[in-house]
């Protein structure tokens, strides 16, 4: 099965042991985006067949973006490379009461900027024939207005190539706006097969019960996280997989220290599509896992989640403590 993952890519600039902005002196460079991270989850849990659809700037910066991605098993090949520059994502680690802050320097990058035709969709999805996976999220819509376009276009054009569509709806108040995000999402996840999401965003944003959400738009299914923030050293985490006929499975929420937040939903969501992949799993074990390898990704510094499949599936069997040599 052919899997694409749709989204903008960034460079991540990270301040270094637990320092604020103010005190930096240098940054960490890693690099990043909602949809990659997702692609990178899925590729290290063993899934095959997995593209990125993005754009970077035809220069060092967008080599060495494409070069640290591909290195995590995601195929570039269909990444546009064209003048302009890529997204910064500044991250100050947070550590007890104080909490995490991200500045995002995205306006003007070489994705926004792109029209949606540069893609060529339909010549994509035609010399890649069902069955396949379209996945993207939230922030693709909220970059601008080509962002808007592609995201609507290539849902339309998944789905008319009889593609499975995931959504997952993450909001970044510092994009745009509850009242743009809310109407967006809701024409987005009408069009969409599968919900990925925080359950609490989820309900605000499309202002639905839960338990009513597969039924309003017409979804497969909804994998809905669930957090609660102790601080930011430690969170608690947990899971729903709801389907329309009523059917619902959910995970206990458990606390566990917290080496990296950033990047926790997009685990969740690649296990998520990778679990509903396989055919033989029942419900209950696709929760288990998607939320189990969201939990995991919490213990990896950088934004990708890099636990393999046998290391989720360790944790859910609570043999996980032993050193392996």
């Amino acid at each position: 099965m052919y899997n694409f993952f749709l989204g903008e890519l960034l460079m991540r600039l990270e301040c270094e042991d637990f320092e604020r902005f103010e005190q930096a002196a240098q940054f960490h460079v890693r690099y990043t985006g909602a949809e990659a991270n997702a692609a990178v989850a899925m590729c290290s849990l063993g899934a095959r067949e997995v593209y990125l659809v993005s754009a970077v700037p035809e220069n060092a910066i967008g080599r060495s973006c494409l070069n640290e991605l591909h290195k995590y098993g995601p195929d570039v090949s269909l990444v546009r490379r064209a003048k302009g520059r890529l997204g910064l994502f500044f991250l100050e680690t947070g550590m007890a009461l104080r909490p995490s802050q991200v500045i995002y320097d995205r306006r003007g990058s070489v994705f926004a900027g792109l029209p949606a035709e540069a893609y060529d969709l339909p010549g994509l999805f035609r010399s890649h024939p069902a069955p396949g996976w379209l996945h993207l999220s939230g922030t693709l819509p909220a970059l601008s207005d080509n962002g808007r376009e592609l995201a609507f276009l290539a849902v339309r054009e998944a789905k008319r190539a009889g593609y499975t569509v995931s959504f997952d709806l993450n909001y970044r108040s510092s994009l745009w706006s509850e009242a743009e995000a809310g109407e967006t999402f809701r024409l987005l996840v009408a069009e969409s097969d599968v919900l990925i999401a925080n359950a609490a965003v989820a309900t605000d944003f499309l202002a639905t019960p839960e338990e009513e959400l597969c039924v309003r738009f017409s979804l497969r299914c909804a994998f809905l996280s669930r957090r609660g923030e102790t601080d930011a050293s430690q969170t608690k985490f947990g899971g729903s997989l709801l389907r329309p006929d009523g059917g619902r499975v959910d995970t206990p929420m458990h606390t566990f220290p917290v080496l990296d937040r950033v990047g926790g939903g997009d685990a969740f969501a690649g296990a998520a599509i990778y679990a509903l992949q396989q055919e033989e799993w029942q419900d209950l074990y696709r929760i288990r896992f998607a939320t189990a390898c969201g939990a995991l990704k919490h213990a990896t510094r950088g934004d990708f989640s890099l636990s393999t499949r046998s290391e989720v599936e360790s944790l859910l069997s609570a043999d996980t403590l032993a050193i392996r040599r």
